[in-house]
């Protein structure tokens, strides 16, 4: 009996021995003298020339980082517009046997108007490259070098929706893109509280646009503000948070908001009847051309029909220009865009027919259109 005792506390020194360890694992300093130092910059002054976005315009290099223990580290390069990085744009991230990082015309146009240069406009950026161990808890940073940019008008991204809480799923190769407009990206469309995230082409890779939350993959923190129904979802995603239904997603893309909000829309994505009015028939609502509902397929409606030249149209939930009315989206913006906009956020629908025969789809739950 003596003996199991014995054992029992000899188990229980091991077990405070090992937590102690682990304690002092965590208590790891960081060597700053060795610190990753800005070797080289491959120009002094770089002219950026937007018919050639994909062409290298600056390699950046450095030494090693060395720290106490030998632990992963990964190397965050950054740009700013002042010396002392107050609101640093992260150009990449590379893991440690890299110590060269080379970006095109198009990544460094975007990094100079995002951090605030103006285009046609030499300025200057500077430049630092920040190692970091581990998930970025002890971090060294270099010294700060600079270079002259002459960037070009800057191309937004264009977003695709895609995840649980959108109309496609998680079908990346159908995901939905957004209406674009200088900063402005919007659509209104069918979302449920799930995850999802935005995608820069209609495939998972390379580009991927989430939350900037501390949780998030770095290669994926994107949004800066959200709306309070858009929460962090996980390392990949965001999550949308309020009851199924049609909302206004809305994203300004300018490098000091960088903001996502969805608002709720006061319409639905399901009613027995649609039609179509407009030039087709004199603007006569009590006259408008009624839509095929199609099957077992909630918001989708098709309607085919001849179309002249410079035909302007809108869609009815009523044979009068009453509360379900949806057009081209946004005030004062006609045209075929193929985003729906409903009622004191819609314009005419703008097509040019030449008489002939054209199959009009409306999709509700996607907020688009087609007519072809």
């Amino acid at each position: 009996m003596k003996n199991k005792y014995i054992i029992n506390a000899f188990y229980a020194l091991l077990l405070i021995v090992g937590l102690t360890s682990c304690d002092d694992r965590d208590l790891v300093k960081a060597d700053n003298s060795g610190a990753p130092i800005v070797m080289d910059l491959s120009s002094d002054h770089i002219f950026l020339d937007k018919n050639y976005p994909d062409n290298p315009a600056l390699n950046v290099s450095w030494s090693q980082a060395t720290y106490t223990v030998p632990v992963e580290v990964n190397y965050k390069i950054e740009a700013s517009k002042d010396k002392d990085f107050k609101t640093p744009y992260v150009l990449g991230i590379v893991a440690q046997s890299i110590r060269t990082a080379t970006y095109t015309v198009g990544q460094l146009n975007t990094a100079a108007q995002t951090i605030g240069l103006t285009k046609d406009v030499e300025g200057k950026m500077f430049l630092r490259v920040t190692s970091a161990l581990g998930a970025d808890k002890i971090t060294a940073v270099s010294n700060v070098t600079s270079v002259n940019v002459t960037p070009y008008a800057l191309e937004y991204p264009t977003f695709y929706l895609v995840g649980a809480a959108s109309y496609v799923g998680w079908n990346s190769g159908v995901a939905q893109a957004l209406y674009k407009k200088n900063n402005f990206s919007y659509i209104y469309t069918f979302m449920t509280p799930e995850n999802f995230r935005f995608l820069g082409q209609q495939a998972w890779d390379p580009i991927n646009y989430s939350i900037d939350n501390p949780g998030t993959d770095m290669i994926k923190r994107y949004f800066k503000q959200t709306s309070a129904n858009i929460v962090f979802g996980d390392h990949e995603n965001m999550k949308f948070t309020d009851p199924t239904k049609i909302y206004k997603i809305e994203i300004n893309a300018d490098g000091a908001v960088q903001s996502i909000n969805a608002t709720a829309s006061a319409l639905g994505f399901d009613y027995p009847n649609l039609y179509v009015v407009g030039t087709l028939n004199s603007w006569d609502a009590a006259t408008a051309l009624p839509m095929t509902k199609k099957p077992n397929v909630e918001g989708i409606y098709e309607l085919t029909t001849n179309l002249g030249a410079n035909s302007e149209m809108k869609f009815l939930g009523q044979k009068s220009f009453g509360d379900l009315e949806w057009g081209n989206i946004l005030k004062d913006n006609n045209g075929n865009s193929g985003f729906i906009g409903p009622k004191n956020d819609d314009s005419n629908i703008v097509f040019n027919g030449n008489g002939g025969s054209y199959k009009i789809t409306l999709n509700l739950k996607a907020g688009t259109y087609t007519i072809e």
